[in-house]
């Protein structure tokens, strides 16, 4: 681990850009082009977002496992924000947003209490936005602490602790919002399937295609670098990142909906891997990626409805200032990688956060 002097910036950067990722790209929020409230809503949210990022990170480089595990662990800290933080989950009214029951009963399990299209559009979101995107673009961008922790003990439980703080107030504020309390039932069934998808991120599938690509990083200096495999045109990359977001956002809150939400998922995933073993997958894609779903937030808050007290001027303001730090941010990705970057002697590149 390095010296703190050299980690606090992409512990700040984490910290405070994962909750910018999180909510704010989308222009849902009634404080969108208010940058005075924004930062604040970013400052408060920064232990939550920010600090599940960075503990994910930590477990995932600590325990040597892959991005495979950064994701799945990624998907239990979403379904614990919408069923155990926020209260989302089981929410049958949300006053703030209007169409909050068009977007829950088309495909809500009464005897549970849960609605499975946005349960899953939720806990995708965060898999990409609250902890994908910004650990992407971190990977990307700061080569010296790839495999590498950037928290200490007394860091983690800091973390932990402030995290904790203001996720029992953000739970406080979704009791008064939804005005419910979740059951014990409720509140151990989702603790069940958390602990399974913990467990599955922290067994031998978080290091699957880790192991593979350290097979392959041992002959590496043997190798010439076109033998990796060619690269994926950069222009590709991002698109596709983009376009999945904007499909997944756009998907009808329906049983078919949640067909095709399945098929985009599986699809993604089998693209990912593929082009992980076959391709050269490296710093550059991951990040390349990150900035794909940074866009198709951006583009989905272009056309999302507008907040109350926000004019459609303000709103479209904001989105081509975040269009334009996202591909200033895409330019600094590909200034600071290269397709031919070699890995990080004792690390398997693009795989370890």
């Amino acid at each position: 681990m390095l010296p703190l002097r050299r980690r606090l910036l992409p512990i700040v950067t984490v910290l405070l850009g994962a909750p910018i990722t999180a909510e704010m790209l989308q222009a849902y929020l009634p404080l969108t082009g208010q940058l005075a409230q924004s930062m604040i809503a970013m400052v408060f949210l920064a232990p939550l977002y920010g600090g599940a990022a960075l503990l994910i990170r930590e477990v995932t480089v600590r325990s040597g496992q892959g991005w495979t595990c950064t994701l799945l662990l990624a998907a239990a800290f979403g379904l614990a924000m919408q069923g155990l933080i926020d209260l989302a989950m089981g929410g049958q009214e949300n006053p703030a947003i209007p169409y909050w029951s068009s977007l829950r009963d088309p495909t809500l399990i009464s005897g549970l209490g849960v609605s499975v299209f946005p349960t899953l559009a939720w806990t995708t979101g965060h898999i990409m936005m609250s902890v994908g995107a910004p650990l992407a673009l971190l990977h990307a961008l700061a080569p010296a602490h790839r495999g590498k922790p950037l928290l200490g003990r007394l860091g983690m439980s800091a973390v932990l602790l402030a995290g904790t703080v203001i996720g029992i107030q953000v739970h406080i504020d979704g009791r008064r919002i939804f005005d419910y309390v979740p059951s014990l039932g409720q509140v151990a069934g989702v603790l069940a399937v958390i602990t399974v998808i913990v467990g599955l991120a922290l067994s031998p599938l978080g290091k699957t295609t880790r192991q593979l690509r350290r097979s392959e990083q041992v002959t590496a200096e043997l190798r010439s670098p076109a033998s990796r495999g060619r690269s994926v045109p950069a222009v590709l990359v991002v698109t596709a990142g983009a376009a999945a977001k904007v499909v997944i956002d756009l998907l009808p809150p329906t049983w078919l909906g949640v067909a095709i939400f399945v098929a985009v998922l599986a699809s993604m995933s089998f693209a990912l891997r593929w082009c992980s073993r076959t391709r050269r997958w490296e710093a550059r894609e991951v990040g390349l990626l990150g900035v794909g779903v940074i866009i198709g937030a951006i583009l989905i808050g272009l056309l999302s409805p507008l907040p109350a007290g926000v004019t459609p001027t303000v709103k479209t303001m904001q989105g081509m200032v975040l269009l334009g730090a996202a591909v200033a941010t895409m330019a600094l990705v590909l200034r600071r990688t290269a397709p031919s970057e070699p890995p990080a002697q004792g690390t398997p590149t693009g795989h370890t956060p």
